[in-house]
């Protein structure tokens, strides 16, 4: 690794490879090809993170292996609980629950001018992602979208990672609807945000 971080070029060598790993189609669980005199190795594990593995002609030893493996298991055994202490915390910048929510309601009632109630709560379930923190979040048959959690969190900043999550739920809700309703993104930009909401909910 050392030696890699030596190599003229580095930055290229690093950007080429970010280009990859976003590009890995979902279905896949490892990834392994060679990039210049490098053996990579990439591999999909919970809550959407990525271990970028970089190994000389050496290869994979076996000690590696039982290393990453042990790595492995304690992240799938502990996904649940989030991984709070690594998340990154909310910044000065940060909105509260309460914003997010707000916005995102006003975006399912903007909706109901061009789709069925029916088809508004469908998506909105179907395009909210994954995890214990987002499984706190309930659709009622109103379309309206609120917080199983304390009352409290409402007024508390998100952390980075949590807007994010947010950000995705809007941006699939926004693709399904799209299919749906010609223009809708169009519609979404021009007059069914504020640019505050925009700010909050839009990538």
């Amino acid at each position: 690794m050392r030696d890699f971080l030596n190599v003229p070029g580095i930055e290229s060598i690093a950007q080429g490879i970010l280009q990859i790993v976003e590009t890995i189609p979902g279905e896949y669980e490892m990834l392994e090809f060679r990039f210049t005199q490098n053996q990579i190795l990439l591999y999909r594990l919970p809550l959407s993170l990525v271990v970028l593995v970089i190994r000389d002609s050496s290869g994979m030893d076996q000690a590696f292996a039982d290393a990453f493996q042990t790595l492995r298991s304690w992240i799938e055994a502990n996904s649940a609980i989030g991984f709070a202490p690594l998340q990154p915390l909310p910044t000065d910048n940060s909105p509260t629950l309460k914003d997010l929510l707000d916005a995102l309601n006003h975006l399912s009632q903007f909706t109901t001018a061009y789709l069925g109630m029916a088809v508004i709560v469908n998506y909105l379930k179907a395009s909210r992602p994954t995890g214990e923190w987002m499984e706190r979040f309930q659709v009622s048959r109103s379309g309206q979208i609120s917080d199983l959690g304390e009352l409290s969190d409402l007024e508390q900043a998100v952390s980075v990672q949590q807007h994010e999550w947010f950000r995705a739920w809007v941006a699939q809700f926004i693709r399904r609807c799209s299919h749906a309703v010609r223009d809708y993104e169009v519609l979404i930009q021009q007059s069914a945000l504020t640019d505050a909401q925009k700010a909050l909910l839009l990538p």
